[in-house]
């Protein structure tokens, strides 16, 4: 189980980590973390690798709910991917989740509609990972895994789209990520079905072709 569900246990132990390692520290300490990982534009021309992985773990409020909901958001969909579609998909999510706000952002401070402090206004959690795998565990999960991801959904609900016509970055970045959640997973999951198909085929014994009996006559 822990082999076979590496994606999930290695996200969700990283994500304990960071949390409980950012939560101990200092309030200077904590926002000098919570500036240096978020996905900025300041940061995503600077250091965007470091940003884009540190941001995906370090939630700015409810340290350990979010290890919780991981759980719910990434198992099943690593039951059905595997873990290294499970891990490609919820990168890509993340990541173009990220570009797509955050390139919003840039645009409008170069034409004016933001002021020059927007390329380093904060923004920093899991939601980019979480909320697309809680909208795929409701649409491929089974029953009780879906009323797990349906609770945890519903919590969220209400913060996710806040600001959506002022194109805030995370409502932004939650309607991109719920928008290619479903149509990525069904292109990696016909890619994982695929590849089952050809091991078992090769795994599968030659079929012997019968000897030809002579005939006698």
């Amino acid at each position: 189980m822990l082999r076979t569900r590496a994606a999930t246990w290695g996200y969700v132990a990283a994500l304990v980590v960071a949390e409980v390692a950012v939560w101990l520290l200092s309030p200077e300490g904590k926002a000098h973390v919570v500036d240096w990982v978020s996905t900025n534009v300041a940061n995503l021309s600077h250091h965007p690798l470091g940003s884009l992985a540190g941001s995906a773990l370090v939630p700015d409020s409810y340290p350990l709910v979010w290890a919780g909901m991981a759980v719910v958001a990434l198992l099943p969909v690593n039951a059905l991917l595997g873990n290294r579609r499970t891990v490609l998909l919820f990168v890509l999510l993340h990541v173009v989740g990220t570009l797509v706000s955050e390139g919003i952002v840039a645009w409008r401070v170069t034409h004016g509609a933001l002021p020059e402090a927007a390329r380093h206004q904060l923004d920093t959690g899991p939601s980019f990972v979480l909320v697309p795998g809680l909208v795929l565990v409701i649409m491929f999960g089974t029953w009780w895994w879906r009323l797990a991801a349906a609770a945890g959904l519903w919590a969220l609900w209400p913060y996710l789209f806040e600001g959506l016509r002022q194109l805030d970055v995370a409502a932004v970045g939650h309607v991109t990520v719920m928008l290619l959640a479903v149509p990525l997973f069904l292109v990696f999951r016909r890619g994982r079905r695929a590849a089952i198909a050809r091991d078992a085929e090769a795994a599968s014994p030659p079929t012997d072709t019968p000897a030809t009996e002579p005939s006698s006559r």
